[in-house]
């Protein structure tokens, strides 16, 4: 796949056309190759989101809706539709409230915050306090989220690890109810990792959404099940 650099001078995409008409954004910690086996089938721009890929750090970290702000002032007005996986579709949704499109796919987006760790939240938080007492160090928050953190939040370090909590604490379940474009969700039936209860709630939550459910699938199925993602993205 051949990445070309776009105006920004920053960031990379596969681009097959001079007017695409879908923006293919992928999930944290992967790259617009995911949507290797589906871009091509459609005239579209499968973009590295910057920090991911072979696109550059942001400058300062970004939460979702400043993904969004960035993305819509750099892709193409052709584009029509935007597909976003996990990380991806959070800011699809975003993407939508600034300009309208025909339509936004949203493949295991986490729209909706769910906080299972409640323990290990209290224990940061009081440690938090207590820092701001000056009673334990910086040092020992660190070692604390490096022990209990997510795979995600301990690969990595810096502007994208201030991204990266930005992006969790980043809940949609209010705006879904205000999303005036119309929405296709996919899912795996088995995933973990965002899981279908998730998408089952913002399917009643969205004014006009439809669920597709693909079975014996889990999160990362763009490639294993690509075939059926293009049935889907050419029925829009």
């Amino acid at each position: 796949m051949a990445l070309q650099l776009l105006k920004d001078g920053k960031t990379f995409a596969d681009v097959n056309s001079e007017k695409p008409k879908i923006c293919f954004l992928h999930g944290w910690g992967r790259s617009s190759d995911d949507f290797s086996k589906i871009s091509k089938k459609f005239e579209s721009i499968a973009i590295d989101l910057p920090g991911f890929g072979k696109s550059e750090e942001p400058e300062n970290s970004m939460n979702p809706k400043e993904y969004a702000e960035y993305l819509t002032n750099l892709i193409p007005d052709t584009v029509e539709v935007l597909v976003g996986h996990s990380f991806g579709g959070k800011i699809a949704v975003h993407m939508s409230f600034i300009k309208k499109y025909k339509k936004i796919v949203l493949i295991g987006a986490p729209l909706i915050r769910k906080n299972p760790q409640t323990s290990l939240n209290f224990r940061l938080n009081l440690y938090k306090f207590l820092n701001s007492l000056n009673l334990i160090s910086d040092k020992t928050i660190e070692k604390y989220k490096n022990k209990y953190g997510s795979e995600d939040y301990k690969n990595v370090a810096g502007i994208m690890r201030d991204t990266l909590v930005k992006t969790v604490n980043d809940d949609l379940s209010q705006l879904l109810e205000k999303v005036n474009t119309k929405v296709e969700l996919i899912w795996g039936e088995r995933d973990t990792v965002i899981p279908l209860s998730i998408g089952e709630e913002a399917n009643t939550k969205l004014k006009e959404s439809k669920l597709t459910i693909i079975k014996n699938e889990g999160h990362n199925m763009l490639k294993s099940k690509s075939g059926q993602i293009i049935r889907v993205l050419k029925e829009l």
